[in-house]
């Protein structure tokens, strides 16, 4: 059996045609002409456009076929994929974007800083216009519930990233995809992964397909990594400052010998008949001084102990490294190890945990002092340099002139437990590399460096502070 339109149109091109081929007869029998060659020559051209005709309409068949398959299998994908999906309308949208662009703005993103009211404005001219399954179960509410919503409460935690897909949008991309925060329509915050696609202009309304993954569990286990890594990383502190005991009982010893001695002279000073005020004065301030010292130490000691959770901020890298060098210095001094550092004064700022960062540094220079030791190296010295690799990179580099490291050993180096060393726990440089790591940077190792010894360096992202210029 055809199909009833298929029937429909064959009756229709069979009627035209005989309609065509009467009119062509009665011409030529008014005309007088030969009818039997016109007819056979009508009928013929008749034919050819029946034909023709027939396949037109065959092919906007088919068109119209593979148009209705083509929105049954949106209409599939859209219903049953087991991802959040929801349709949104985004015509007013595109009327505020033509609007603008009318008004000559070509940066959306600096007009969002001179008028930030627009940011909610682009929220609200968003509307919802269907949402699958999935969408309903991760954010609630029934499907009917969504149509005409704006999306205002969904980016109450994250306006951020909605400024970056509108600023995507206006820059004419089809495509925003970010990890971010999203509310729900009961006000549950969810991690997710969302993203969007522009899918044309549909029946003239420009419309947008969002797609979202509830990424929570996979947050909740990273953080829960980060904290058991903090916990290592603890443990290595410890573990090193049980190495530089002597060192900071060193350290800690300089400055209250030197605040007895003050307070001996000082006394001594005062027991005289006429006291030397001057005098005197200037062995309080090196009391003071040198009890400051002391409290500084302690504060380092106490920092590196600390059992406290990471904190971000911006800071100089350099100056973490001369704080670690500080922290050191006692240590290099009686193994006789010349450090020295090329810092680089231009270098941006980068984000991250102090502590942390010192500790890199630390474990390293430890790990290069321990090694020139065991190999009995003479003239012994490390080199830290900063550069700045390009505007987004930052590049820290730490060489010495020791033994170096065996080929075998290099690609095995930050695995967890591996160590060359007779009593080394492998755990120093799998921790400086998940701090590196978790700083967004990558952290390397070669046998041999420019010093003749071994060589480390790692990489940060170089970060500004918001609203710097």
């Amino acid at each position: 059996m055809l199909p009833t339109e298929t029937k429909q149109n064959r009756v229709l091109l069979w009627a035209w045609g005989s309609v065509a081929l009467a009119l062509l007869s009665l011409a030529c029998f008014l005309l007088e002409y030969d009818f039997t060659v016109i007819a056979v020559a009508a009928f013929l051209a008749a034919s050819l456009t029946l034909v023709a005709a027939a396949m037109d309409i065959a092919a906007r068949n088919r068109a119209i076929a593979e148009l209705e398959r083509s929105e049954q299998r949106y209409r599939q994908l859209f219903s049953r994929m087991p991802i959040a999906f929801r349709q949104l309308d985004a015509s007013r949208l595109v009327a505020l974007f033509r609007k603008l662009r009318a008004e000559g703005v070509e940066d959306l993103g600096a007009y969002f800083d001179s008028h930030p009211d627009f940011l909610k404005t682009c929220m609200e001219a968003l509307s919802f216009q269907e949402a699958n399954e999935r969408a309903i179960q991760m954010f609630g509410r029934s499907s009917d519930q969504y149509i005409g919503r704006s999306m205002v409460d969904t980016w109450k935690e994250r306006p951020d990233t909605f400024r970056r897909a509108m600023e995507s949008r206006f820059r004419g991309e089809t495509h925003f995809e970010e990890e971010t925060r999203m509310v729900t329509w009961d006000n549950r915050i969810l991690d997710v992964l969302f993203t969007t696609a522009r899918v044309g202009p549909i029946d003239d309304l420009e419309l947008s397909l969002v797609g979202t993954i509830d990424i929570s569990q996979r947050v909740r286990a990273e953080e829960r990594l980060r904290q058991v890594q903090a916990e290592f990383a603890h443990a290595a502190r410890i573990s090193v400052l049980g190495e530089l005991t002597a060192s900071i009982a060193h350290e800690v010893n300089q400055p209250l010998s030197a605040i007895t001695t003050n307070a001996a002279a000082g006394l001594r000073w005062l027991d005289r008949p006429n006291p030397d005020l001057a005098e005197l004065r200037k062995v309080i301030e090196n009391t003071a001084t040198d009890a400051r010292r002391a409290a500084s130490v302690v504060a380092r000691v106490h920092g590196m102990a600390a059992r406290k959770t990471p904190e971000r901020i911006f800071l100089s890298f350099d100056d973490v490294v001369r704080e670690a060098l500080l922290f050191l210095r006692h240590e290099m001094e009686s193994r006789d190890v010349a450090v020295q550092h090329r810092p680089d004064p231009a270098a941006p700022l980068v984000l991250g945990d102090r502590t942390q960062l010192q500790q890199v540094i630390v474990n390293l220079a430890i790990n290069a002092v321990q090694a020139m030791t065991q190999a009995g190296t003479e003239n012994r010295r490390i080199v830290i340099t900063t550069i700045s690799l390009d505007t987004k990179t930052l590049c820290c580099s730490m060489e010495d002139n020791g033994p170096g490291i065996d080929p075998e050993h290099v690609g095995r180096l930050f695995e967890s437990f591996f160590t060359t060393k007779d009593s080394g726990m492998g755990m120093g440089l799998p921790i400086c590399r998940s701090i590196v790591e978790a700083h967004g940077g990558r952290i390397h190792a070669e046998g041999k460096g420019a010093q003749g010894g071994a060589r480390f360096w790692f990489t940060l992202p170089i970060s500004e502070p918001v609203g710097s210029t």
